[in-house]
């Protein structure tokens, strides 16, 4: 009981760190959007600035999202009994 009470807590603080994580992007995306407003529209910095904080908020949201799908999915794993042996007719 203990465990499942830690493991919720943990998993409950890492999914707020990622939230957090992901606002932090998010103002840092809109703070370099207000930068590379003043350059020019062919600029390579400004292209370049643009896809990499794109690329890493989009990163962001993806660990984001695997990491509620793992949680979602090993609690609904958690309770059933799986047991994987040798014999095809006792695995489930």
């Amino acid at each position: 009981m203990f465990q499942l009470l830690g493991a919720a807590s943990a998993s409950g603080y890492i999914i707020t760190a990622l939230f957090l994580l992901v606002a932090l992007g998010r103002f840092a995306r809109n703070s370099l959007d207000r930068l590379t407003a003043r350059l020019p529209k062919r600029s390579a910095l400004k292209h370049y600035t643009t896809a990499v904080v794109s690329l890493v908020f989009f990163c962001l949201l993806v660990i984001r999202m695997c990491f509620i799908a793992t949680v979602i999915i090993d609690s609904a794993i958690q309770g059933d009994h799986v047991e994987v042996s040798g014999d095809l007719e006792r695995q489930f």
